[in-house]
């Protein structure tokens, strides 16, 4: 290849690549240092005078900050749940549509609407369901466990978040599971049938392992959405009774922009990007290694 062809090679990569490179820079390792550079100090996010810390701000946050603890707890308590429910019921409702039901597409627009419906509207709905619906429906019916105050209580207040998580959610799993067993080839099916196998036989042996790119690809995105729920619970609880379920996302909120200590903020959410991003490396070695390749 001639210089004037490599030059031209060149240009055109540049002309390609340049712009995106640039807004990454501009809008994702800029504020990525920036936020680094801040955590290490105590700016509160308005003046333009601060001061040096150092690790004062990871100390506090690990030894002398229970909010910070019981966030962390909460959201990984969510996170494992919302994962399973998520997973488990889009493997159900995907076997459900692709069976031979004559009302399978209704179903699937019925299943997947709530995907589209945006979290915070989803937290204000259910709060008024919870809150008003429910209770009105059992003070005139007499069930007074529909009565009970679901958003209420502290101890049990991770139950109906990751309800409506799983209502909101469950249906773009189910369209990812979905186009994985339509992509099943039927001569494997007709075979096991052929050679007398169950049909729970057959989802073990035949169609969980070969679904599991699928569940791979629902796994990662779960995931990623249940560490960083933050509207769906400030819409439903504002992270309360007491705390009590405050997520990660709305622990770095309050800590930044309510008490106005953006540099505790700042070294709360690198703290959980890292612990994010090992939990992802995590499973990619986990998954991997189970996944089935062609």
């Amino acid at each position: 290849m001639s210089t004037g062809s490599r030059r031209k090679q060149w240009a055109i990569t540049v002309s390609f690549i340049g712009p995106i490179f640039i807004l990454y820079v501009c809008f994702f390792i800029v504020p990525l240092g920036g936020s680094l550079l801040y955590s290490f100090t105590n700016w509160d996010g308005l003046q333009s005078a601060f001061d040096w810390v150092g690790l004062q701000n990871y100390i506090d946050m690990f030894w002398h900050s229970d909010d910070f603890r019981d966030s962390f707890l909460f959201t990984l308590k969510f996170s494992l749940l919302n994962i399973v429910l998520v997973n488990a019921f889009g493997i159900l409702l995907a076997l459900l549509v692709d069976s031979k039901l004559k009302s399978k597409y209704a179903l699937r627009t019925v299943f997947f609407s709530p995907n589209v419906i945006s979290l915070i509207v989803v937290g204000f709905l259910w709060k008024f369901v919870f809150s008003s619906v429910l209770y009105e429906i059992g003070e005139k019916l007499g069930w007074s466990f529909l009565t009970y105050s679901f958003l209420g209580d502290p101890d049990h207040i991770l139950y109906p978040i990751a309800g409506v998580s799983l209502w909101s959610s469950v249906g773009l799993a189910m369209v990812i599971y979905l186009a994985g067993l339509q992509g099943i080839p039927g001569e494997l099916k007709e075979a096991m049938q052929v050679d007398g196998a169950g049909s729970w036989t057959r989802f073990w042996k035949m169609t969980l392992p070969l679904l599991m790119p699928a569940i791979v690809s629902n796994v990662f995105l779960i995931t990623t959405n249940s560490f960083k729920v933050f509207d769906l619970i400030l819409a439903l609880t504002g992270g309360g009774p007491a705390n009590s379920s405050q997520s990660m996302a709305i622990n770095i909120y309050r800590e930044a922009f309510t008490a106005n200590s953006y540099g505790s903020g700042t070294a709360r959410s690198i703290v959980f990007c890292l612990f994010i991003v090992i939990v992802m490396l995590i499973q990619f070695r986990v998954m991997r290694n189970k996944e089935v390749k062609g």
